[in-house]
């Protein structure tokens, strides 16, 4: 992995290009309740032109499709399209590569835009207005977020910084710089329900729904596939991927006994994550 020179965008995409593998793997079979459950809410309608945002490998356009004529994605990460074509999503649906915070399309293409952790990495001041050009009038923007963190999560950060290389590579290194230099991103500024409803009102948006919900309870089979979802975040995976042999042996260990308060004897893990859902509808 190079990250030398590369703007803000290309950091984004070189980030989940490299994990974009381990995200079919790892994540997506056990996230598909979550996708299910996301698309109910947003409520397609059969004659929306419907836009996935940060669509990745295609999991929430793949299930649009099923209630839709026409759905298009995009994707900052082009490997995560590449993996999307293999399912069926190639000769079905329009993918391209692209910036969320320029979209590529002509105003008012959509009728409903989703956005599944797709914003997170954006300003807010930029993809707002890009959204907002995008739809058409009276058009519904649908998007969930990771809500905060449980504290078994942010232990597993904290635990993870203890054993990271003290002596990174020249990329690592210059990875690490480019994310503690990025400006404040829409997870930095909308961090609850009411930052959502200030920053939507602002740029043209009427909210009909937003809360910070449990939706879904996900069930993984064992310790060790709880600690793979975990672990393909890009930034995590970029730190466990520069460990010697030892060093990550070592922190898998420590890793494995922190997560098991979250087995279940006989059931695996349940994990019920916290997320932020709002429809909005464009005025």
């Amino acid at each position: 992995m190079s990250v030398r020179g590369l703007s803000r965008l290309a950091l984004f995409q070189t980030l989940f290009d490299d994990a974009a593998p381990d995200f079919v793997r790892y994540v997506a079979p056990f996230l598909a309740p979550l996708y299910d459950d996301f698309i109910a809410y947003a409520a397609p309608l059969p004659d929306d032109r419907a836009l996935d945002l940060g669509t990745g490998t295609g999991e929430v356009a793949r299930r649009l499709l099923t209630r839709l004529q026409f759905v298009a994605g995009i994707d900052v990460a082009r490997r995560a399209l590449t993996l999307a074509r293999p399912v069926g999503l190639g000769g079905e649906i329009g993918l391209m590569q692209g910036d969320l915070e320029r979209l590529p399309f002509c105003a008012g293409s959509f009728t409903l835009i989703t956005a599944s952790f797709a914003l997170h990495g954006t300003l807010p001041q930029r993809s707002l207005p890009a959204l907002q050009r995008a739809l058409a009038e009276g058009g519904r923007l649908v998007i969930q977020e990771w809500g905060p963190d449980s504290s078994l999560h942010l232990a597993l950060d904290d635990l993870l910084a203890e054993h990271i290389t003290d002596a990174p590579s020249p990329a690592l290194s210059t990875l690490r710089q480019a994310l503690h230099d990025l400006p404040p991103l829409w997870g930095d500024l909308l961090q609850d329900i009411e930052d959502y409803q200030e920053w939507l009102d602002e740029y043209g948006f009427a909210v009909e729904d937003a809360q910070e919900v449990a939706p879904v309870t996900l069930r993984l089979p064992s310790v060790e596939a709880y600690l793979q979802l975990l672990l393909a975040r890009p930034d995590r995976r970029a730190e466990i991927h520069a460990l010697s042999p030892a060093q990550r042996e070592g922190f898998l260990t420590a890793a494995r006994a922190l997560l098991s308060v979250a087995a279940k004897i006989d059931r695996g893990v349940v994990w019920s994550p916290t997320l932020l859902r709002v429809r909005a509808r464009r005025l």
